[in-house]
């Protein structure tokens, strides 16, 4: 009788105690649950930060291509009195500014490479020490073909290592053959855009020059016959036969139309 008179208020008490547990236990998965996203949002943010912008990249291709890269090729004309020798004198002076000569032949055309930074001091020293000088200067922009060129370059290369990490993969020999054909490709467009920025490269450090030298003709002036102290009187003589002659000559001239004139009447 005591025992169900208490037993109402046992049961309260205890769904009253089961309640505040499920109450905290829930605050806990909650607390638990907000601490997972937040290190979730911190993880989502985390390569957001890291990774490069597309600004930031563009920044540094503009750094990269903010040098303008020039081609420069010069044609020169020029005349001397003796060719072969002049030929010689460019040659030397290339020499000395850093420069050297492709080709040259003995009909005076000259095939020169000279370092850009002295281009200008050599075509300087070339036009002082020449006659009849003249220079035409051509300039070819290629600072984009090269960045452009190294970009791809840069794909390809990138290309190869993904490649080379599924080659590792690779289970059946169907696979790996495939992998390895692209891989050939690949290496092969690698090698083409290297040689391509070399070419390019040695164009800029080295502009070229084709020199044209011409034979300068001069008037020969005729000097006045003197003779020696023995030859006067031959020299006398022959002046004088001269003006006989003259006067014979001149007799003739004047005689031939009054003899015409005559018959004419």
């Amino acid at each position: 009788m005591v025992f169900s008179k208490y037993l109402p208020n046992s049961l309260l008490l205890l769904s009253f105690f089961l309640f505040l547990i499920q109450c905290s236990s829930a605050k806990g998965m909650e607390r638990e649950m907000s601490h997972i996203r937040a290190n979730e949002e911190q993880a989502d943010y985390a390569p957001s930060v890291s990774a490069p912008s597309p600004k930031t990249d563009s920044y540094s291709n503009e750094l990269k291509i903010q040098k303008r890269m020039m081609v420069y090729s010069v044609n020169v004309n020029l005349q001397s009195k003796e060719i072969e020798s002049k030929v010689t004198e460019i040659i030397k002076l290339a020499e000395t500014y850093g420069g050297y000569a492709l080709q040259y032949s003995s009909n005076g055309i000259i095939q020169l490479k000279i370092p850009a930074e002295k281009l200008r001091l050599f075509l300087s020293t070339l036009r002082n020490q020449s006659q009849n000088y003249s220079e035409d200067v051509s300039a070819k922009d290629v600072t984009e073909d090269y960045s452009d060129t190294e970009i791809r370059m840069e794909n390809a290369l990138k290309m190869r290592i993904r490649l080379l990490e599924i080659l590792k993969t690779a289970k059946t020999l169907e696979e790996t053959l495939k992998v390895e054909a692209e891989l050939s490709k690949v290496s092969e467009s690698i090698e083409r855009w290297e040689g391509k920025l070399k070419y390019l490269s040695n164009a800029v450090q080295l502009s070229s020059v084709q020199v044209q030298v011409r034979q300068k003709w001069e008037p020969v002036v005729q000097k006045e016959y003197k003779p020696g102290p023995l030859g006067y009187p031959f020299y006398y003589l022959y002046i004088g036969l001269g003006k006989v002659k003259d006067g014979i000559i001149w007799m003739f001239v004047q005689e031939i139309p009054k003899e015409k004139i005559e018959q004419k009447e």
